[in-house]
């Protein structure tokens, strides 16, 4: 199975047995003033600026959020939308968990965009699933339900099975069924990354045909040295199982960490898209 997403450009495939997509993630205003100061004041130059950014790293897909700050969701969101449809041609992740923000923004995105998320809780079943269904689009589902994030990874696939079978029961495509596993950072629980990439394997091993995100650089968050940390826990990841991580590919090491896991799980032919990145890269450096 694969899962088709698309905007204004070319439809894009996220394939789990095919190359790595990345959704960049830093249009995200968790942590970022600028980005947060940009939305309330409607500077768009400064958000498209920002997918820009991303489309020319490399990203395949842009996230969307405009979560935070008491900003009001259901205006500024299709907006962002809108505008950042304007300036890149990639597919969107339309990052709410508010149905009416949510409605919104798919009534103003072209294509076939991404939505980020749904999980076992009954409310957010209940008001996010109808909508998904509606506009036939894919999501992600969290392996978390009304009691947390669970500890283990063998409950968090439990969990898995139990929003994919809500999902398809509301009409939602198997296939259209993303999981993330949750992703935590290990400077608050040095055993958060083993559960991540062991809850990765099992979710590979039980929906061989289900592609896994996640936000890989959440792996990270109040430690040293982040980028190292990232770039090592998403080539293990990918190895694991993941194949579309949100992260910040704005980082070079982060995007060859995903382009050398690709080579290492024989999945870049003839190493093309290793070399086509690298070249590039020294273009821009005005090494070639």
């Amino acid at each position: 199975m694969a899962t088709i997403v698309q905007g204004k450009g070319e439809p894009l495939v996220l394939d789990p047995l095919g190359v790595s997509r990345a959704i960049g993630e830093r249009i995200n205003p968790s942590g970022k003033k600028k980005l947060l100061e940009a939305l309330v004041n409607q500077d768009w130059t400064y958000v498209t600026s920002e997918a820009q950014r991303q489309a020319e790293a490399g990203a395949d897909i842009i996230d969307v959020n405009v979560g935070g700050g008491n900003l009001n969701e259901k205006a500024v969101l299709p907006e962002a939308v809108r505008v950042i449809q304007k300036s890149v041609q990639l597919p969107l992740c339309i990052d709410t968990r508010n149905p009416d923000a949510l409605k919104a923004a798919l009534a103003a995105c072209q294509g076939r965009p991404l939505v980020n998320s749904i999980s076992g809780e009954k409310i957010v079943l209940d008001s996010i699933l109808p909508v998904v269904a509606e506009h036939k689009v894919p999501v992600v589902a969290l392996c978390m339900g009304s009691e947390g994030i669970p500890k283990t990874a063998g409950e968090r696939v439990k969990i898995a099975h139990q929003v994919l079978n809500a999902s398809v029961r509301a009409g939602v495509k198997e296939e259209d069924v993303l999981f993330d596993p949750l992703i935590l950072t290990v400077g608050a629980d040095d055993q958060a990354g083993r559960v991540a990439l062991e809850t990765i394997r099992l979710l590979r091993k039980e929906f061989p045909g289900n592609s896994i995100t996640g936000g890989a650089s959440n792996v990270s968050f109040g430690m040293p040295m982040r980028p190292v940390l990232n770039a090592n826990f998403l080539a293990v990841a990918v190895v694991m199982g993941l194949n579309v991580p949100i992260t910040d590919v704005t980082y070079p090491e982060l995007r060859y960490a995903l382009l050398a896991a690709d080579i290492f799980m024989g999945r870049d032919t003839r190493t093309r898209r290793h070399v086509t990145y690298f070249r590039s890269q020294r273009a821009k450096e005005g090494g070639l």
